[in-house]
């Protein structure tokens, strides 16, 4: 039975095993209701099961059978804006929010592997930057700069990238960025969230969500889940058609792995400039125990 959604087949899919759970079959009631079990969803039941709420998640397919099965798992605090773009939108203030963000998660999932004693691969790594060819030369100086106002101290210019099969010229070097495991990690949180009394509900539709005290959640099925609190993290919100997204920006992107031999590629992040920019990562691979002759190159 293929319990992935879409089309596509992440180098992810085999990696761990995917956690069954019941569908919703009568009302139910729990501090908070979650719809969307993803990484998002499922990190936020952990955490509210870890602060003693009592927690329910619903969706409408199995577990991390959507966006998370799909990412290239880079843990960064390099945004797709450049920190002197966001600067200009929100100024210095804002643009330091969105770098302690998301230091702040990379370094609370490092915190829940180490806790957990989760098997995810998690290794923090060097992130590095470069110019696009079409891009202004000081853009890289720019950025430095804004990083840096932003809280990154630890960024740094560096006359090029580690040694891959070009020379990158002049690069941003970014440290304790991260790469690790999606479904390993989420696999394990699903565990923890149910060893602390959360519930887990899959092949349930949330069709309609109503505030108030209780506040409530209603599924295709007929059942309801009353709650204090909703969240909504299903990607793209479903609980209001027209707040936020009408200011999303509808693109995706396209990842191939290649197999490349061991030792080929420097264990690091990489991301140019362009727009559309392009950003690689490596994949170590392990049979039986032992190294591989071959890793993949997430491109």
């Amino acid at each position: 039975m293929n319990t992935h959604t879409g089309q596509s087949t992440s180098v992810w899919m085999t990696s761990a095993p995917q956690p069954a759970f019941p569908k919703l079959s009568h009302d139910e009631g729990a501090d908070v209701c979650i719809v969307g079990a993803g990484i998002a969803g499922l990190t936020t039941a952990y955490l509210l099961t870890k602060a003693g709420k009592t927690v329910i998640v619903l969706d409408d397919g199995p577990i991390f059978s959507g966006e998370t099965e799909r990412t290239t798992a880079h843990l960064v605090t390099v945004l797709d804006k450049r920190y002197f773009e966001l600067e200009q939108l929100h100024g210095e203030g804002g643009a330091k929010l969105a770098a302690e963000s998301h230091a702040a998660a990379i370094d609370t999932i490092e915190r829940i592997v180490c806790e957990e004693r989760i098997d995810c691969d998690f290794e923090r790594v060097d992130g590095y930057l470069f110019n696009a060819p079409d891009q202004p030369p000081d853009l890289l100086d720019r950025e430095l700069a804004a990083a840096r106002r932003a809280g990154l101290t630890n960024t740094e210019l560096v006359d090029r990238a580690p040694p891959i099969s070009f020379d990158t010229g002049r690069a941003l070097r970014f440290q304790r960025q991260a790469q690790f495991s999606p479904l390993k990690y989420v696999a394990a949180l699903a565990q923890s969230i149910v060893r602390g009394g959360g519930r887990i509900f899959t092949d349930t539709h949330a069709t309609k969500f109503t505030g108030g005290k209780p506040a409530k959640v209603a599924t295709r099925a007929g059942s309801i889940v009353s709650c204090e609190a909703i969240v909504i993290a299903t990607n793209t919100p479903v609980n209001d058609w027209l707040i936020i997204q009408a200011k999303q920006a509808a693109y995706r992107s396209y990842v191939i792995g290649i197999a490349v031999p061991t030792g080929t590629v420097p264990k690091a992040l990489y991301w140019d400039t362009g727009d559309p920019y392009h950003y690689i990562r490596l994949l170590e691979t392990k049979t039986s125990g032992t190294t591989s002759a071959q890793d993949i190159l997430l491109v």
